[in-house]
């Protein structure tokens, strides 16, 4: 591709790799089959993905040699489902979807196995995905009416005061205005998110009563809870109040300082997908239930003595090697509880010795003494709260409670946006969908025929390792009483949200989408007509970034730090101040919007993060003291996509044949930067380094500008992905020069090999894949971003799409 090739097609920004939602744990192996009642759209689009996609992207058809799906996304072949996944199709919009763009010439360009146009989707082939998506849209039902701030706040008010008196001050509610005005969410996952955050809100309730959706309005928009039904008090709400980003007051607002009044708080109303993503998340998950700082704590509030159930074999045990979370061997235990079970786990580092439970099949030492007990490292617990659904708890050996389970140990394989952590809560109620997981016992028999084992032992061995059928039979029955539980609460134990278990479907929504100008004008209770109308009287810097929100979308975290700032320019709102904090390095252009207000983080915030915290908790679930405020609780630090997000746009979203471009570059780290043009016949070109262009370091939270002197121009209609690479490494970062001469876009630049290709570039993005490197990308509790992915994790990543007209757009 020569520099007149440049800049070919259309599409809209995309902000991340291929990387999607994991697979569902029942999802069927051997592929997935074209649904019978099947449209010819589907058919035809169905075609093309087998053709060229399921060999790395669904489950069950992966060519040999690949173990797993490439980048999570194992599910291409669902038709269904991927129809109702905004993340990879935008019904009716092609040029939103991911999964089209990808195809048609985005980056990563796909198929990633081929490099000439015999291998890619021809353009009767696109013409079908098209026609697929775009029928999408036409079978869809009517856009919902778009509701403001102001009606919702008029809506919670008018039910407020219907409520008894004395009552009033224990009423809160949960909003789903922001899920219901955004077009990309379907009826099914708006209906499959209600069902998340009643889920949610049960699970974190020790009330016996199983609480049901108190829908204030036909579409349940709003929900109302009194907080004895969750046998919550003041100030478990004020744990939710004290980290909420999305706080505001009012003096125009007839109904918000009213309704305040009336509930005797400053947030009456909470958002239903902020609430599911971050009350999911430990420590405020251990707080909001109330649960203490050690196991032996929670034995106590339980009534629990699991060591005189132990030694009165009155549990019942399995073990094996490959559970699917933890990394090597797994001993899991059932103890009675009044409320139906207390199953744990004995989760090992290692599998040799005394950290084998087939060699050591008693324990812990706590029970049977140093001579007999195996030597664990950690463990996980679930158990029934008093209304039959589900609490889950991580802990060391000693019985310290942990937020999250090492890496080393245990993975939360269910997420592979995530950084391999298993956090609680979020990562339990995700693997324990169904409640309980069967696996078959591994040690019966292994034990029983060792006779090195003294006969007393055995004969202990033989009580609590009951063998799998029986193990199997207490699965079933705790898993039909969830099933029932669920049930009960108006859940459909089946619901899934975007092909996930519900809260973590609504987590990922929350965490891992990236907020573009349709939904930051839904988040500010406009609609895009209102804040296109109000983006002149922003500020130039408020304007810029709400610019480049048409273009390049932004991640939350750095979408959370903005709000506040553009909320109190662009309504009649202002932001109420909380304990929230902005705990990460933002890029230039959310800076710029933040610098020198109230709301600007404190400079250290982009030098080193702060450390993982830990927090006491009650040793009764009855009377929550007040608890300090802290600033911890952030589930974006365990979502790669937020936590590597690169910021890449160009000064315009369409170009007509002839402009001039400019691309834009927003690194949080510093790093090397590799600017790389791809055609939609996935030939490739390096735009930076060039020659004659110095090749230098971009600073963390700066801006670079390319071309820096001289000019791109585009030549020609059609479409051309830009991607950029930011490499962070200390390897990097001190390369002085890089060769990249025989892949630029020069003017005498010739389409080269793969081969050839990739060996240059691998010297450009000075790739170092050695496990031992220096990793400097750790989340808060310390997990590196290598615990699911083999990829340099100094690597990030960003791409950005334009359209090119013959004529004036």
């Amino acid at each position: 591709m020569t520099p007149s090739d440049l800049i070919k097609v259309s599409a809209l920004a995309l902000a991340a790799t291929l990387a999607g939602p994991a697979m569902a744990q029942d999802e069927a192996a051997g592929g997935m089959p074209l649904p019978a009642d099947a449209t010819a759209e589907e058919s035809a689009a169905y075609a093309v993905l087998d053709k060229y996609c399921a060999e790395c992207h669904q489950e069950g058809r992966l060519e040999e040699g690949l173990t797993t799906p490439k980048s999570g996304f194992g599910h291409v072949l669902d038709m269904r489902r991927l129809a109702n996944d905004p993340k990879f199709v935008v019904a009716g919009d092609s040029a939103k979807s991911k999964l089209y763009n990808v195809i048609a010439g985005g980056a990563p360009a796909m198929p990633d196995n081929c490099w000439d146009p015999s291998c890619t989707p021809s353009a009767e082939e696109l013409a079908a995905l098209d026609r697929w998506i775009v029928k999408l849209g036409e079978t869809a039902p009517e856009p919902r009416e778009f509701i403001p701030l102001s009606d919702l706040f008029a809506m919670a008010h008018a039910d407020l005061q219907q409520q008894p008196t004395n009552r009033r001050d224990r009423i809160r509610y949960f909003s789903m205005r922001e899920l219901w005005n955004d077009s990309e969410v379907t009826d099914a996952n708006y209906e499959a998110y209600l069902a998340a955050t009643v889920k949610l809100m049960n699970a974190l309730s020790f009330n016996p009563n199983v609480y049901k959706y108190e829908k204030v309005d036909e579409h349940g928009v709003l929900l109302r809870v009194f907080l004895p039904d969750l046998e919550w008090s003041h100030d478990r709400w004020s744990l939710l109040e004290a980290e909420y980003p999305y706080a505001m007051e009012s003096d125009t607002d007839p109904y918000l300082g009213p309704l305040q009044h009336l509930s005797g708080t400053r947030v009456p109303v909470i958002r239903a997908d902020w609430f599911t993503a971050t009350a999911s998340v430990s420590p405020l998950y251990y707080d909001m239930l109330g649960l203490a700082d050690t196991v032996q704590g929670l034995e106590r509030q339980l009534g629990l003595d699991m060591n005189r159930n132990i030694l009165n074999e009155q549990v019942v045990r399995a073990g094996f090697q490959d559970s699917g979370v933890s990394t090597h061997n797994r001993l899991i235990e059932r103890h009675a509880l009044g409320t139906g079970f207390f199953w744990t786990s004995y989760d090992f580092a290692g599998s040799k010795g005394r950290q084998s439970f087939f060699e050591y099949p008693l324990g812990p030492t706590s029970a049977y003494g140093d001579e007999l007990a195996f030597h664990h490292d950690g463990g996980e617990s679930i158990f029934t709260l008093p209304n039959g659904f589900h609490a889950y708890y991580l802990n060391t050996a000693d019985g310290a409670r942990l937020n999250v389970g090492p890496t080393a140990i245990v993975r939360d394989t269910d997420y592979p946006d995530g950084t391999g952590e298993v956090v609680n809560g979020i990562s339990c109620i995700s693997c324990h969908i169904k409640g309980m997981r069967f696996n078959d016992d591994s040690v019966r028999e292994v034990a029983m025929n060792n006779l090195s084992l003294p006969p007393s032992a055995r004969q202990t061995i033989d009580a609590i390792y009951p063998g799998k059928d029986v193990v199997n039979g207490f699965f079933e029955k705790d898993m039909n009483a969830f099933f029932e539980t669920l049930t009960l609460a108006g859940i459909d134990p089946d619901t899934k949200a975007a092909g996930l278990e519900p809260v973590r479907g609504l987590f990922v929504y929350h965490v891992d989408y990236f907020i573009d100008f349709e939904q930051a004008a839904n988040e500010l209770g406009l609609t895009e007509e209102d804040l296109r109308g109000r983006m002149a009287f922003a500020g130039h810097e408020n304007a810029s970034l709400l610019t480049r929100l048409d273009i390049s979308p932004i991640a939350r975290d750095e979408w959370n730090a903005a709000y506040p700032v553009l909320l109190e320019k662009l309504t009649d709102y202002r932001p109420l101040k909380t304990d929230y904090r902005v705990t990460t390095a933002l890029p230039h252009s959310v800076k710029q919007v933040v610098k020198g207000t109230a709301h600007e983080p404190p400079a250290d915030v982009y030098d080193t993060p702060a450390p993982a915290k830990t927090h006491a908790a009650p040793t009764t679930h009855a009377d929550l003291a007040r608890t300090p405020a802290r600033n911890d609780y952030v589930p974006t630090q365990h979502s790669v996509p937020a936590q590597s997000h690169l910021t890449v746009y160009t000064d315009k979203p369409a170009y007509k044949v002839g402009e001039g471009m400019q691309i834009f570059v927003e690194p949080r780290h510093d790093c090397r930067l590799t600017l790389i043009s791809i055609d939609d016949d996935h030939d490739s070109c390096v735009l930076y380094p060039f020659p004659g262009l110095d090749d230098v370091v971009i600073r963390g939270g700066t801006q670079y500008v390319f071309p820096p002197q001289g000019s791109l121009r585009t030549s020609e209609p059609g479409l051309e992905t830009i991607l950029a690479i930011c490499n962070g490494g200390q390897k990097a970062i001190d390369t002085v020069t890089r060769d990249t001469t025989q892949v630029s876009c020069a003017a005498d630049h010739k389409p080269i090999s793969k081969d050839h290709y990739e060996a240059v570039v691998n010297e450009t993005l000075v790739l170092d894949l050695n496990g031992g490197a220096p990793d400097r990308k750790t989340t808060l509790s310390g997990a590196d971003y290598r615990a699911v992915s083999d990829h340099n994790p100094d690597v990030t990543k960003a791409q950005i799409s334009v359209v090119v007209h013959n004529e004036q757009y």
